[in-house]
Formats: C-alpha cells, structure tokens, sequence
C-alpha cells in the first residue's frame, strides 16, 4: 500500500472513442490510493460529457481540473497539469491507451526502491515497457522499446538531448523531480513533456526502466506522436525522402538544449558547459559528433546530425 499520494494526469482532446476503456482500466487497477485528475482541451466529440459522468460516478477518485486557456498540444497541456497537483508522485496518462491492471503497483514498487536508494529529495523517473497494439488492441509488437530500437542500457543527459527514450504515458515521477523540472517557463522550445522530464531527471537525478509491459499504447493514426518502426524500409525511406524535417528536428533539440543550459545555469558543471555551448551552436561540426558518437544510437540519426548538426 502507497502511504503518499499518488496523482494520475490525464490531458484529453477529442477522446471519446477510446476514453472509458481508459479510465475503466485505471479504475481496475490493484492499487488503490490514487487520484485521477482530468483537463479538457475544448473537445467536440463529446469526451466533455464522458468525463463529467466517471466525475459524478466515482467523486472520490475522479476529479476534474479547469484551465482558462486552450493549449492546442498535449507537452503544454501535461506541464501545466503538472503544476496543478501537489502528490508526492504523478502519472502521465494518454487518453487512448489501457492500463495493465498491476501498472501502478508494480511502478510505485520501483519507485519506492529508487527512493530508498537515492533518497526521496533526488529526481526520478521510473518507466516501463508497452505493448504496442492496433485500435483495436490487437498486439503489433510485445515490446515499444524493441519496436522502436531504442537502447535503454543508461541513461546520459546528453544522450537524451539528441533522443527521447522515454514515453509519457509510460512512467511516472516523483515530487522532487516534478519541483525541479517545473523551473522551466519558456514551454514553447520544450518539444514533449516527456522528453523535458527525462533530460532533467537523467542530469540531476536518475531514470529506472521497467523491462516488462504494463499497458498497451494504441495506435490509430491520431496519436500525437505514436510508435515507429524504425527499422522497417518504409520508416527509412520516409526519412529519406523528408530530409528537411531531419533538420527542423535538429533545430528543435538545439532550442530545447538552449533552454535546459539556461535554465539550470547555477547547477551545471564546466563539463555540462563545454558539451551544451558546443551542442547549442547552430551547427556543431563533426568533429563534435566523432568525439560524441557513443551518445548517438543508430547509424542513421549519427549522419543525420553530421549532415545537418
């Protein structure tokens, strides 16, 4: 049993399709001490309506939250969902995928493990694998991790700059790393929740990886981000061909890197200076990548950011 509470954010917009298989498997999990929190986004489909009635029907565990804006994606939505909760740790839910019925108590299981070896004042992060499953949950890949060749052998900062490992709607953290990430206010050059959560955590704290499934990412052509098979030739040829979108990815991980090295000025190291004024530069050099080659995975993304880094 979780003695501190735990608060679970769920951004929805547009939803209902998939929404009640959702909180439905939330509501079934074997852990019980949570707090579902639920933030709107102006949806038209009747998710509004939906979510209203799993508020009304279970008051003790299902709360909306309000905001007076509509943030248009889902890394503002989440950050600022962050920042209405005051649990000791927070859950990112997407609206479209199931809960596996032990993902909160197995999850809570690793952090509470983190925090007795690290200490409940050091950022974490703990994330787990998912199944990879068509709108249907028909299963595409066991395993997210496999399926989109990702390495989760360690976890650099600077490897994370350049690649986002982690999924949202897979991990969960704690108050310390939820405080610490929060210092951020420029938004807009943060490219997912997630990803900002991940640098942070992994620079001044630590990531825990969960090597099994606990819930089932479902993909139906609206995902914000969705899976990749990376190493399939269609993935390769797309890539390809839309060169120009390499390099606007590029540029994007500069600005949020720009945003992290500002923000957390005061607790940088002259090492962490060094790679981040080379890294923020416009374009790097590929003598930058040779020394850094062993933070980039995959041959491909290594050309890319020589070509266009």
């Amino acid at each position: 049993m979780i003695n501190q509470r735990v608060d679970i954010l769920l951004a929805t917009y547009n939803g209902a399709a998939y929404l009640s298989e959702q909180i439905e498997s939330i509501l079934s999990q074997t852990e019980g001490n949570w707090r579902l929190l639920i933030s709107d986004d102006g949806s038209t489909d009747g998710t509004e309506k939906l979510v209203e009635s799993y508020a009304t029907r279970y008051p003790d565990k299902i709360h909306r939250v309000f905001s007076e804006r509509h943030f248009g994606n889902a890394r503002s939505h989440f950050l600022w969902m962050a920042q209405q909760s005051d649990a000791a740790y927070l859950f990112f839910c997407d609206q479209d995928d199931v809960w596996y019925k032990d993902k909160i108590r197995r999850m809570m299981s690793v952090m509470m493990e983190s925090e007795k070896q690290y200490g409940a004042d050091t950022p974490l992060l703990v994330f787990s694998d998912q199944t990879v499953a068509d709108k249907e949950l028909q299963t595409i890949s066991p395993s997210l991790i496999e399926y989109q060749h990702h390495s989760v052998a360690r976890f650099d900062y600077r490897a994370l700059l350049m690649q986002n490992v982690v999924t949202g709607g897979a991990m969960v953290i704690n108050r310390a790393l939820a405080t610490l990430a929060a210092q951020c206010r420029n938004h807009r050059a943060v490219i997912m929740h997630d990803w900002w959560y991940a640098i942070v955590a992994a620079r001044f704290g630590h990531i825990v990886h969960v090597p099994v499934p606990l819930s089932a990412y479902r993909q139906h052509g609206y995902n914000s981000v969705g899976a990749k098979k990376v190493r399939s030739l269609k993935y390769f040829l797309r890539r390809i061909f839309r060169m120009e979108e390499i390099r606007q990815g590029i540029v994007a991980k500069k600005q949020q890197a720009i945003v992290f090295s500002h923000v957390y000025a005061d607790l940088l190291n002259d090492e962490d200076r060094a790679f981040l004024d080379a890294y923020c530069k416009r374009r790097s050099g590929l003598a930058f990548y040779r020394q850094h080659r062993h933070l980039i995975y995959g041959r491909f993304r290594y050309l890319s950011a020589c070509v266009f880094g």
